[in-house]
């Protein structure tokens, strides 16, 4: 594609969206929380909306299977076991159902984003694959096991919640499914997790209302909806009042949110906007799992290596033991105690940390240390380096309230370990009750009463390549071509970043690109690619070339069918080209959840444009966005 700028445009622009009217129609809001090691749904009626609390937010909790604790879960594992061949009768099991005999897969949801990271990850996430975690059969794609486990979950919410409504009411109500995203997650990992909840509901076969949504809400937000309306609505002693700065800290199961809220109006709406720009890492609570299974490799070697998948997989009483202990860890403090995990290990000898009659290992309080340590640490850096931007954005810290949500918040020693480390800042730290179903309540509520922040911090900076007159002085000669159009020397691969880091982004915010495209007549039907940049240097980089700059989308423009006539034309060898003046919209506030482009020319949309974001599988794009009769739900992008 051939591009030029169309002089000097603003830092970004802000348009008018069409926000979405209340047409008194009845819905139902259902949250989705599609975590890395637990999924949870809420729901909540729009009946009397303007009456309801967030105690007025249900959640499933009965859900399927012999391996749930207890009659009620909040949540179900994020877990699937596909029919093994020659197995009669098997079909596909799901959560508390998947038994350690089978072979199951688990933290699929990592699998969606396997190249955004970040100098908080865990550095032996890569080296994890196998075991059922972070891996997937060799025939499916990430999103395609993603949605095959999110069938299972639509097919049982559809059937709890049919039994709270009835299946006919349930037929003729629009719903507006939240899901929660990682703040962390890039742009194509955004765009396959709808991808995923759309190939779900085809593969469900549930019939939805003709005007039933997706939406993206991420965890951050939803977590501080639930808790800054609980905090601000006078049912707690921690009161949160306009103009106080709160950090949330999501501590989940794959991922770890930091965001900074600044609180700009309690009534008659929450309001507030964020404050800094957010922070996070892949070094959630599987972190230590990742450890304990290093540990038992260290301590046993060939002996628990040798085990079969059944007694060490995702399901296994091994590590079923472990996690009830990962849980519990932190409500005593006596260094003689030990946790016990069964599992019988031929070859292993007795010792310390096995007993061979009862194969049980023995993890004492100091191994559980170990294991917790570096994950607390990364944490408490994610922590420290928000008070460090507000300090240099700000020139003081005005944080005083930290509120820890996520499964992981609910881990008595992550509590004790960031008490000890607020109380000499001066920082208040709250955990709500049942923390981790606080993100999936708030994904319902912030869609109830459509709460979102009125302006969010960029992370990135997102920029535009254009050509421009060669300068020996500043291009390389890979950069050097001629241009079809006049014959003057050009380079290509320069930056013009039109949203930086930092900047506030609000529901209007946009930025739009001029470019002049030129198009062969006799090759109108070849669709022309844009690029879309970004970078999380501090300091944007100048050319295309540099590092830290990556490609975040390619726009595809097809003209087509666009009347050529009212564009300039030239001969050249032989062949007519047009010259056509093009600018590119990029709506970054679109309620929805993702990005959403336009191209016009004179003011007029022209041709068609679609999206593909880097590493993004056209197989998987083309397979969930189209198909008869599946009643699908549409989908956004926020």
């Amino acid at each position: 594609m051939s591009g030029t700028p169309d002089g000097p445009p603003p830092p970004y622009t802000a348009v008018a969206m069409t926000a979405p009217s209340d047409t008194g129609v009845h819905k139902l809001i259902v949250g989705v929380d599609f975590g890395t090691t637990f999924t949870g749904i809420s729901w909540v009626s729009t009946q009397n909306a303007q009456e309801k609390e967030l105690k007025d937010v249900d959640c499933v909790r009965d859900w399927p299977g012999p391996g749930r604790d207890g009659d009620y879960s909040w949540k179900a594992p994020s877990r699937i076991a596909y029919p093994e061949a020659g197995v009669a009768a098997q079909g596909t099991s799901w959560g508390y159902s998947v038994t350690p005999k089978m072979k199951s897969y688990a933290w699929m949801k990592l699998l969606l984003d396997p190249n955004q990271a970040t100098k908080f990850d865990d550095p032996s996430l890569t080296q994890s694959e196998g075991s059922g975690v972070l891996s997937k059969p060799l025939s499916k794609s990430a999103v395609q096991i993603c949605a095959d486990y999110l069938t299972e979950v639509a097919k049982f919410a559809h059937h709890s919640l049919s039994k709270r409504l009835s299946a006919e009411v349930l037929a003729l109500t629009p719903l507006e499914f939240w899901f929660t995203v990682p703040a962390v997650w890039s742009e194509k990992a955004k765009a396959d997790t709808l991808l995923a909840a759309r190939k779900a509901a085809k593969q469900a076969g549930l019939h939805f209302h003709a005007d039933t949504q997706v939406f993206l809400i991420r965890e951050p937000e939803a977590a501080a909806v639930a808790t800054v309306s609980y905090l601000t609505q006078g049912g707690s002693d921690d009161q949160i009042a306009v103009g106080d700065s709160i950090m949330v800290c999501d501590a989940g199961g794959g991922t770890v949110d930091i965001t900074t809220y600044e609180i700009t109006g309690i009534s008659p709406k929450l309001t507030f906007e964020e404050l800094l720009i957010g922070t996070g890492g892949k070094c959630g609570s599987t972190y230590i799992d990742r450890e304990f299974i290093k540990w038992m490799e260290k301590k046993f070697g060939r002996a628990y290596a040798d085990l079969s998948w059944e007694k060490r997989g995702p399901a296994s009483r091994l590590m079923k033991d472990f996690e009830g202990h990962k849980r519990d860890f932190g409500k005593l403090t006596d260094p003689s105690l030990y946790y016990e995990v069964q599992v019988y290990m031929k070859g292993a000898e007795d010792s310390k940390y096995y007993d061979e009659d009862d194969g049980i290992v023995n993890i004492y309080q100091e191994d559980m240390k170990a294991m917790f340590e570096p994950v607390i640490a990364k944490i408490i850096a994610l922590l420290q380096s928000q008070l460090e931007a507000e300090r240099m954005q700000a020139g003081h810290v005005t944080i005083k309230t930290i509120i820890l949500v996520g499964g992981f918040g609910d881990s008595s020693y992550l509590n004790n370990a960031l008490q000890k480390w607020c109380q000499p800042r001066g920082i208040k730290l709250l955990c709500p009750e049942h923390p981790q179903s606080a993100i999936v309540r708030g994904a319902a509520l912030s869609g109830l009463h459509n709460i979102q922040p009125t302006s969010r911090r960029s992370r990135l900076h997102y920029s535009w390549a254009c050509h421009q007159a060669w300068d020996p002085m500043r291009h390389h000669l890979d950069e050097y071509f001629i241009w079809d159009w006049d014959g003057t020397a050009r380079a290509d691969g320069n930056m013009i970043w039109e949203l930086n880091k930092g900047d506030l982004v609000e529901e209007t915010t946009t930025i739009k690109f001029g470019f002049n495209q030129t198009v062969y007549e006799d090759d109108r039907n070849t669709p022309s690619t844009l690029n879309l940049y970004c970078s999380s240097e501090d300091d944007a980089p100048h050319y295309r070339r540099d590092a830290g700059v990556r490609n975040l989308a390619t726009v595809s423009l097809d003209f087509s069918k666009v009347g050529m006539r009212q564009f300039s034309v030239r001969t050249v060898r032989g062949r007519r080209i047009r010259y056509i003046p093009c600018d590119v919209v990029v709506h970054f506030g679109h309620r929805r959840g993702v990005l959403v482009f336009t191209c016009t020319s004179g003011g007029k949309e022209i041709g068609t444009t679609s999206v593909t974001f880097d590493g993004e599988s056209t197989s998987d794009l083309a397979e969930g966005l189209h198909g008869v009769g599946t009643g699908a739900p549409s989908c956004g992008v926020q």
